[in-house]
């Protein structure tokens, strides 16, 4: 008891549970168990009055046994209804708040946790877990069952009681220990599906290379060793399984038959009736029954068990990176971004050292640099997705910390080398940052796309491919744009936008980008020598340090490091 108490408060702690539900759960779970549990006294009183003529008496008892069975199919309706209603909420509640957090993830997630976690534990487990209520519900109804029947027949005759109390015990010990071996090897079990998925994933985006290098045959030895690993552990569980569902039920069946012979006895002495004789039977029959139907329910609980476990890695983890917002509400932002003597380490690499340098509003500035350099370190400090160890980092004066949850997000947005598209349509996908259409189609005007969407067969209905690979890698770009533009932030960072792009996308991304200077303030991270020159102001960084910082013409002649890297 101690441990289903123990998974039960694991599974409230997911806080996807509906305390209603609950509780008409458990009423209709326990008044249909009570109801069924009293029929065989109907059922020996039946026979008993029949066999002395009392047949009143047995009519009573009938009309009572159909009253009896009319609340058990009451109840037992009842408590199908409210488990679908129960279900349906679960499942949405759980989703929405795997959503809330995956959103919020920090860049870590999947360092500690596979993508294959997540996708086995969204795909497999919710929806178990979503039926653990009622699981858990019933194997408690199936234990008051089982306890009335015990009482009921310690009431009527205490030794056969006693025998069928002490095997039950017996049982339930053994029940409770194969449970808890089964549990490890189902967890084992699972951990090993997660290996195969993640390598399928993986097979998946490296296609070309396994093909260019030939590595099919050790790839499938790689799944050969996961897939023996999940095989041994099948078998550990499966072990456990059949000593719960056949061997363990002997002892049951055992006082089933010390009862019968004992309760023979009393016919063949006298001190029984034949009524008496069907009770104690059919509770004998009865307590075998919830057993094993106590068996499956507890299988199921424990299998339950395993699946919140990993759903509560995925709703509890704890973003070691992402940090709390201040209280500053100042939602004016002009864009100016100041880095004071800025130090940042990551996993004891200095990234950043004493880094100080401004970026003014309405220029572009483009940061410069090799790879490694820590380019992309000032896009995720100016993203607070880490915390710097010294220094400071302020936008229009306010340091970045300080600023409200609303206003710090709202005001800073980013488009990426490699922007995410969802399989959706153009305008679903805009609509995830700003839903206005007119709104939409005046960003998608501004960044130079709208024609090409308009010149699609359904326009901005358009249904992309996953990743938008049904379009090519600059329209993709320029669609990333405007939704970088819905935002409505004031500073946007565009992070390599043109390194996979052909020579008139990037000078149409030049244009747009001047355009955008206008009313934004802009930072490129990039390597391309156009994008250098158009920027208003460059800062060239090496190894974590400024290396220098102007206009492109003055660091051609000025600075030997720029020359080389423009070079």
């Amino acid at each position: 008891m101690s441990r289903y108490f123990k998974i039960c408060k694991s599974y409230f702690k997911l806080g996807a549970d509906n305390k209603k539900y609950l509780i008409l759960l458990f009423i209709t779970a326990i008044l249909r168990c009570l109801t069924f549990a009293i029929t065989p006294i109907f059922a020996a009183k039946i026979i008993d009055y029949a066999t002395l003529g009392l047949y009143k008496d047995t009519f009573t008892s009938i009309i009572l046994l159909a009253i009896n069975y009319l609340i058990y199919l009451i109840c037992h309706h009842l408590n199908f209804i409210v488990y679908a209603k129960n279900t349906d909420y679960v499942y949405n509640k759980l989703h929405s708040i795997i959503a809330t957090k995956v959103a919020h993830y920090d860049e870590d997630f999947t360092k500690r946790l596979p993508k294959s976690y997540l996708d086995n534990t969204v795909t497999n487990d919710v929806m178990n877990v979503c039926m653990f209520t009622d699981r858990m519900i019933d194997a408690l109804a199936h234990v008051v069952t089982d306890m009335m029947s015990i009482f009921i027949l310690l009431f009527y005759n205490l030794e056969i009681g006693l025998i069928v109390l002490v095997f039950n015990m017996i049982y339930q010990i053994m029940l409770a220990k194969g449970q808890k071996k089964k549990d490890y090897y189902f967890m084992g079990q699972r951990r090993n599906q997660d290996r195969i998925t993640s390598l399928y994933e993986q097979m998946l985006d490296a296609s070309r290379e396994i093909k260019a290098f030939d590595m099919k045959e050790k790839l499938n030895n790689y799944l050969d060793i996961y897939k023996r690993s999940w095989t041994k552990q099948y078998f550990l569980k499966r072990k456990y399984w059949d000593l719960s569902k056949v061997i363990y039920p002997v002892i049951i069946t055992i006082s089933k038959f010390i009862a019968y012979i004992i309760a023979i006895h009393h016919i063949m002495n006298g001190t029984m009736t034949v009524g008496d004789l069907v009770l104690i039977i059919t509770y004998i029959d009865q307590i075998e029954r919830e057993n094993f139907d106590f068996f499956e329910k507890v299988n199921k609980v424990c299998d339950s068990s395993v699946r919140i476990d990993r759903l509560s890695k995925v709703i509890n983890y704890h973003n070691k990176n992402m940090l709390e917002f201040g209280n500053n509400l100042e939602d004016n932002i002009g864009g100016d971004i100041i880095f004071d003597k800025v130090t940042f380490k990551y996993e004891n690499n200095i990234s950043l050292d004493k880094v100080s340098f401004e970026i003014e509003p309405n220029k572009i500035t483009a940061i410069v640099g090799e790879s490694g350099s820590g380019k992309s370190t000032i896009f995720r400090l100016l993203l607070r997705l880490y915390k710097i160890n010294s220094g400071h980092i302020y936008i229009d004066g306010i340091d970045i910390y300080d600023y409200g949850s609303k206003v710090y997000p709202s005001n800073i947005s980013i488009a990426t080398q490699k922007p995410f598209i969802f399989n959706m349509s153009i305008k679903d996908n805009l609509s995830l940052v700003d839903k206005n259409t007119s709104n939409q189609i005046n960003a998608c005007k501004r960044v130079g796309i709208h024609d090409f969407i308009m010149s699609l067969p359904k326009g901005y209905n358009t249904i992309l491919s996953e990743d938008a690979t049904n379009i090519s890698g600059g329209q993709k770009q320029l669609i990333s744009m405007a939704r970088t533009l819905l935002s409505k932030a004031e500073i946007l960072l565009f992070d390599e936008v043109t390194s996979a792009l052909d020579p008139n996308t990037t000078k149409h991304i030049i244009k747009v980008s001047k355009d955008l200077k206008k009313d934004h303030t802009v930072v490129i991270i990039t390597h391309k020598s156009d994008l250098m020159k158009a920027a208003d102001n460059l800062i060239v960084i090496d190894k974590g340090k400024v290396k220098g910082i102007g206009k492109h013409k003055k660091l051609l002649v000025e600075n030997r490091y720029y020359q080389r890297l423009f070079k």
